[in-house]
């Protein structure tokens, strides 16, 4: 029996880091739309709902035939902690299954989606979470102590292994837990792994160059 998944996108008109990064010029289109886009023909997702405190936004979100989320403006400020942005949005919704997807992924296209929900489909039940996550190739350390390697004898960087960083291009769990635990993260989360490129998150204006360079090539080779 499919489990009913719902996508919920959150977007707040304004940003810090990279100035109204969700709306301003992205080549063709901007992050917000573009990501509207790729999760309009996603198969498995029993509905998508946009949340926001910005009504401008909930208005294109209509034009796409998406579902709406009116946001109390206090949860779209930098004051309030994550945690409590998780348990309102999903408290405030329907449905067993939340998928969280951020538009600030603007590399991850539709078939991202479709593996996600598939593999969330078919996961044991012994994982409580689905995560995208990408694999960190680089030499970590911790106060001082390395992490992921022994610095004698010295570690080729393709052996690196064991460490993940979390992508946030989609994370799936059941809205209850995301209620209850103010986070999209269990105890025993299930890795859906993507390639850096995939992966990279808008959070600077570098990332910002980076994918729409990434954006641009790939339209103009098809």
């Amino acid at each position: 029996m499919k489990k009913e998944i719902v996508a919920l996108v959150p977007v707040k008109a304004s940003s810090e880091r990279v100035q109204c990064k969700n709306t301003r010029p992205f080549h063709d289109t901007n992050l917000y739309e573009l990501k509207l886009s790729n999760l309009k023909p996603v198969k498995g997702f029993s509905n998508i709902i946009v949340s926001s405190e910005d009504k401008r936004l909930l208005e294109i979100a209509r034009d796409f035939g998406f579902d709406i989320h009116l946001r109390d403006p206090k949860y779209s400020t930098s004051t309030i902690p994550m945690s409590e942005v998780y348990s309102y949005v999903a408290s405030e919704i329907t449905g067993e299954h939340i998928a969280w997807v951020n538009v600030t992924n603007p590399l991850a296209e539709s078939k991202v989606y479709e593996d996600a929900i598939n593999l969330y489909e078919e996961m044991d039940s012994t994982f409580d979470c689905l995560l995208s996550v990408f694999e960190v190739k680089e030499y970590l350390f911790y106060n001082g102590r390395p992490v992921n390697f022994r610095p004698h004898p010295w570690a080729r960087s393709q052996d690196l292994a064991g460490v993940c960083a979390m992508s946030f291009v989609i994370n799936i769990l059941r809205r209850e837990d995301m209620a209850r635990w103010g986070s999209c993260v269990g105890e025993s989360p299930y890795f859906y792994y993507l390639d850096p490129v995939t992966s990279t998150d808008v959070d600077y204006q570098w990332n910002f160059d980076f994918c729409e360079m990434i954006y641009r090539n790939r339209l103009s080779a098809r």
